[in-house]
């Protein structure tokens, strides 16, 4: 009994990661299948990966990372034309086991999931010295997966930086644990999943060296002095590398700038035959750089990060330092013309995610080292001036007394709360039900499709939410963007006048209506299919 007592945040621990494995894995396939999914990013990402491992298992090489530009040109490209995500590549050997997109949502699901665990453990490390660590540990390690943004990005198909959560996380508990190596580890296959990731890496190499600084350094204006004035600059230089923790953070530092200039000036460049897509999101910066003032003060910045912080209670606040690591991706997220990457339902907020649970940590870690006292002055210097009832100046300071519980409550209330009202889980406000629910009619026209067009070399043209079905091959066309080199189109009737790119598709869909080159050659539940004719 005593042993079960003792290990018991673990066990609750694991209970909770295998159920939220077992949860995303199990609504992001039903998603998929139920038709929720779409090309935009499930189909592209597939096909990337489907067309790595065609190229490992065949020896044809020249399909690794290869896709079919979604923008009109009709080409065969790779994936850094797009993103510099190679992460992509390591994916492909576990479609030796199942080809298909139910493969990568799994282990989107299991890679989120599994850092609940990096979170137990830092959360061990940040509250060693107090009596509820363990259990401060589990409480953060369950916000983590309550956490509505995290559950969102794993729900919006699959992208290689929704992992970059994890990977980040581990990159900073090897740092508390002094493994560099291992820490060294998670940053590099961080920045492996897309090509800003590596500012966020080189913040962190910066954090390192001032965290490093800050415990071995008294600053004092004496020491200020002795270090600037006492001492040559090579001397300085010398002394600084001497610490590994140092060499170890400018290195993250240099490789992480590096990595992202790479990527945005040559890489993505040279693939695309021109400038990344997404600097046209921030090109006002360039033309009127004033524009920023009024952006960052916005409501809509504000309201942005609020619901970034609300979740664990605001508690961030309290240690800002931690979470200035995530600077850059908060950043490009508030000034991006693409209000989208101001939304917590897709995946821009995956590289923020690690941050705001380490910098909730130490601002959790702050409070009770305090005991409230800055809160407790606070009220009775207002009391003084203002009649404030005795029962909240004698609730005030009762806070030092056990600070512990109260800290843990008001953490447990603020995940609770805010996932009732924001997580789209079957108990949220904002719940989403639609896979859980049945099969629609049209899905078995799309298996019996799938199957007839399994031959991979077929070049196939479909509608955005059955892409994900039909990507599984070398060339695949959106229909939105042109169908004229596709051999089959197969089209979803209900989706032409609605959703993504809805313009797109009802001018291409007229046209195949009067383009004599295709043949109707089926039309069941609002699933029509042209063939082209040969000549």
């Amino acid at each position: 009994m005593l042993h079960l007592r003792k290990n018991l945040p673990f066990i609750l621990l694991f209970i909770g990661i295998f159920s939220y494995i077992l949860y995303f894995s199990l609504f992001s396939i039903l998603r998929y299948e139920k038709l929720y999914s779409h090309y935009f990013d499930l189909g592209i990402m597939h096909q990337t990966v489907y067309n790595t491992y065609q190229g490992i298992r065949t020896g044809d090489f020249s399909r690794i990372l290869e896709m079919t530009d979604p923008h009109g040109s009709a080409e065969q490209v790779k994936r850094m034309a797009v993103h510099n995500d190679v992460f992509l590549l390591f994916l492909a050997p576990f479609y030796f086991i199942h080809d298909g997109p139910a493969t990568i949502l799994i282990i989107q699901s299991i890679v989120l999931g599994l850092g609940a665990l990096f979170v137990f453990l830092i959360a061990q490390k940040i509250f060693k010295k107090f009596t509820n660590a363990q259990y401060f540990a589990l409480v953060f390690a369950y916000g983590y997966l309550l956490y509505p943004p995290l559950q969102k990005a794993n729900n919006f198909d699959f992208h290689a930086v929704t992992l970059a959560t994890t990977f980040l996380l581990g990159m900073y508990y090897f740092l508390l644990k002094k493994r560099y190596m291992w820490s060294l580890i998670f940053a590099g296959v961080s920045m492996l999943t897309k090509e800003q990731v590596g500012l966020t890496v080189a913040f962190f190499g910066a954090y390192t060296i001032f965290d490093s600084a800050k415990e071995h350094v008294s600053f004092s204006r004496a020491t200020f002095k002795k270090f600037v004035f006492g001492s040559s600059l090579l001397s300085k230089i010398k002394h600084f590398l001497t610490k590994k923790q140092n060499r170890f953070g400018l290195f993250l530092f240099i490789i992480g700038v590096l990595w992202v200039i790479v990527s945005i000036k040559i890489i993505i460049p040279h693939f695309r035959m021109g400038e990344h897509f997404a600097m046209k999101y921030f090109q006002y910066l360039r033309n009127t750089p004033m524009k920023i003032i009024p952006v960052i003060f916005r409501y809509e910045t504000f309201h942005y990060i609020f619901i970034l912080l609300m979740p664990l209670g605001l508690l961030s606040l309290f240690a800002p330092f931690q979470i200035f690591i995530a600077l850059p991706d908060i950043a490009m997220n508030v000034l991006s013309t693409n209000s989208n990457m101001r939304n917590i339902y897709f995946h821009y907020d995956s590289v923020i995610t690690p941050f705001v649970f380490i910098s909730a940590m130490y601002g959790a870690h702050t409070l009770l080292e305090s005991k409230f006292s800055v809160l407790i002055r606070g009220t009775k210097h207002i009391a003084h001036f203002i009649k404030l009832p005795k029962g909240i100046v004698q609730i005030v300071s009762r806070l030092k007394h056990d600070p512990e519980h109260v800290v843990m409550s008001f953490l447990i209330g603020s995940i609770v709360v805010v996932s009732l009202y924001m997580s789209p889980l079957p108990w949220g406000h904002h719940k989403d039900m639609f896979p859980w629910g049945p099969y629609p009619e049209k899905y078995a026209d799309i298996k019996l499709w799938k199957m007839y067009l399994s031959d991979e070399s077929i070049k196939v043209s479909t509608t955005g939410h059955l892409a994900p079905h039909f990507t599984s091959r070398r060339y695949f066309y959106n229909f939105a963007e042109g169908y004229d080199l596709a051999a089959y189109v197969v089209i979803d009737r209900s989706e032409i006048h609605q959703g993504f790119q809805t313009e797109l598709k009802s001018a291409e869909y007229e046209k195949i209506l009067h383009d004599w080159r295709y043949i109707k050659m089926y039309d069941v539940h609002d699933i029509e299919v042209y063939k082209k004719l040969k000549f």
